[in-house]
């Protein structure tokens, strides 16, 4: 091949070497960062905050006045040039985002708030609530470059809470007016939730080992599946006439006996006949989960709960409304996710390590315990995560049948007309939801990597 003359050269090179394109010069912006950069200017251009005269009354939008203009541009500049920060660059500019995304609210509420009645309120606005999407997108993308920014950000979020940067807002102010009965209704959450998970993983890590068994136990998964298709209400609905009348007609000691021949019933029928055992067996999961959801929900959170072995099972507890049924719905929408992940992660393990296993001697027992669990132990863990973070949204609704929670505040807003108690209820669910999810896959991959996985 002829080589290229000097006369011949192509438009843009130079004698010596190629010239570089400017924009190869410069460095790739972070995807994510760069859409949070774009929300956050979006969200600038939005009103920040509302005015309101009073919790009931509508709001007028605001945006940054004179005062607050300098931290609303430099929260823009920083916003706009983090996509393009790296490694521990991108964590100190994650950290002066959040802190000129705190000032700037609380002196926009400062301002809001001077020389108006005790009355008013200073709502969240559309720009507030774009910009803290834009806060969780950074914090996404920061993840992935340094994890030690992501946490600073968070513990600088945590004390700027403390100091009150968000003390005059009108979520704060409700908390309040409301502080007492919202410590009782968060604890009553937490217990329901945490009652509704200890019971599906007490019942759905069997149901999870027994599915791998053979393709005769392929139900088992068919019927969390079904479970998991219910809707909250409707399953609500279907539980509280059973248990009302169950509640009145048995006591606890008659429960207790009915309990214990139903079991010698269902393991004197599963050899002869599985289909005669499940019509026996499924009510007294039923019974047992209804009674073990008011007893944990009694040990872990405030509930009416006592041992009254002659009287009706009312007087310990188990009603058609309250922590009875709550409980019970909640176990049975969290079995899906932990019999999915225990089935998953059995079958997951080798055939090789299960050969090494029945090669060191193992028995079928030693060899479960010893080998399949513990490399299937991560899957359980994410069947447990998603489990805990299902039971601490689904909990919302039990305030509907008198089970408490904090879907209690997020009910009265909506009938009074007052969002920002709706906002009382639904932030701490969200931020529940997301820690709970956060420890959770941190614990996962933790265990990852000790399993070699």
């Amino acid at each position: 091949m002829r080589a290229q003359e000097p006369g011949n050269r192509q438009p843009g090179e130079a004698s010596g070497e190629a010239v570089t394109p400017v924009h190869r010069l410069l460095p790739r912006p972070d995807p994510a960062a760069a859409l949070a950069a774009g929300l956050t200017l979006v969200a600038l251009l939005l009103p920040w905050l509302e005015l309101k005269p009073n919790r009931i009354a509508e709001g007028a939008g605001v945006l940054a006045h004179s005062r607050e203009l300098g931290l609303a541009v430099a929260l823009g500049i920083v916003g706009v040039t983090l996509p393009w920060l790296r490694r521990g660059w991108a964590a100190v500019g994650l950290g002066v985002w959040t802190g000129l995304w705190m000032a700037l609210t609380h002196a926009l509420a400062r301002d809001l708030l001077a020389g108006q009645p005790e009355t008013a309120r200073a709502s969240l606005g559309a720009g507030f609530w774009l910009s803290l999407l834009a806060l969780y997108v950074f914090a996404f993308a920061a993840w992935q470059q340094a994890r030690w920014g992501v946490l600073s950000s968070l513990g600088l979020l945590a004390l700027g809470i403390g100091l009150g940067a968000f003390g005059l807002l009108a979520p704060t102010m409700e908390w309040r007016s409301w502080r007492e009965q919202f410590s009782t209704e968060l604890w009553r959450h937490l217990s329901l939730a945490s009652s509704a998970v200890i019971l599906a993983l007490a019942v759905g890590i069997p149901l999870g080992v027994l599915a791998t068994r053979g393709p005769q136990y392929g139900w088992v998964l068919g019927v969390t599946g079904f479970l998991q298709t219910i809707p909250s209400l409707a399953l609500f609905g279907l539980l509280l006439p059973l248990l009302a009348n169950l509640s009145q007609r048995l006591s606890l000691e008659a429960a207790l006996a009915v309990l214990f021949v139903g079991f010698l019933m269902v393991r004197l029928f599963w050899g002869v006949g599985r289909w005669l055992a499940l019509p026996v067996a499924v009510p007294l999961a039923l019974l047992a989960l209804a009674l073990g959801g008011v007893w944990l929900n009694a040990l872990l959170g405030p509930d009416e709960f006592r041992f009254a072995l002659s009287a009706p099972l009312q007087e310990s507890g188990v009603r058609g409304i309250g922590a009875a049924p709550a409980v019970l719905a909640l176990t049975l929408y969290a079995l899906l996710p932990v019999v999915l992940n225990v089935y998953t992660g059995l079958r997951g393990v080798s055939e090789a390590a299960r050969d090494a296993g029945r090669g060191m001697g193992m028995s079928p027992e030693q060899l479960f315990w010893r080998v399949e669990l513990p490399l299937a132990l991560p899957l359980v863990l994410e069947g447990v995560r998603g489990a805990a973070s299902l039971a601490l949204g689904i909990t919302t609704v039990a305030a509907l049948i008198g089970a408490g929670g904090l879907g209690f505040f997020i009910l009265r807003g909506i009938e009074g007309g007052a969002p920002d108690m709706v906002l009382l209820g639904a932030v701490p669910v969200i931020a529940l939801a997301l820690v709970t999810d956060l420890v959770l896959k941190w614990a996962g991959s933790r265990l990852r990597q000790r399993a070699g996985i």
